[in-house]
């Protein structure tokens, strides 16, 4: 009995080692993707065994070459600067603006009040702000 049970055992997990994925389209056109095969046409499809992987060394260079990709990509989005024609030998000022020197004093002052910061205090930095930068 016991022997029985086991054969019946192995028997149902025998088709638990490969699955397979259906790419479809239902009748409203919409893709679905699905464990079963497709009533119409199937547009892809996708088996797994758990049986068959790649090798370490097929998956160092797959992650080396996934790497290389990733550096292309960022290097090619870089924005490049923009250039200007004329060059400028005026000398920068360094003194911030009115308006800079505003938002430090309020800055400076959040951050002496910390968590006391009021409503009532960001009201009046913000007027004081925007009366100078205006």
């Amino acid at each position: 009995m016991r022997l029985i049970l086991l054969l019946g055992l192995c028997l149902l997990t025998e088709g638990a080692g490969a699955q397979s994925v259906y790419k479809c389209r239902d009748a409203a056109g919409t893709v679905v993707y699905q464990s079963d095969a497709c009533a119409g046409i199937t547009e892809k499809q996708w088996t797994t065994d758990p049986n068959i992987g790649a090798t370490t060394t097929e998956r160092n260079a797959a992650e080396r070459s996934i790497e290389r990709d990733r550096q292309y990509l960022k290097s090619s989005n870089r924005v490049p600067a923009a250039r200007s024609t004329r060059r400028s030998h005026a000398p920068r000022a360094s003194a911030p603006s009115p308006c800079e020197r505003a938002r430090q004093a309020r800055a400076a002052a959040h951050e002496r009040k910390g968590v006391r910061w009021s409503y009532s205090d960001a009201s009046s930095w913000d007027a004081r702000v925007f009366k100078v930068c205006r």
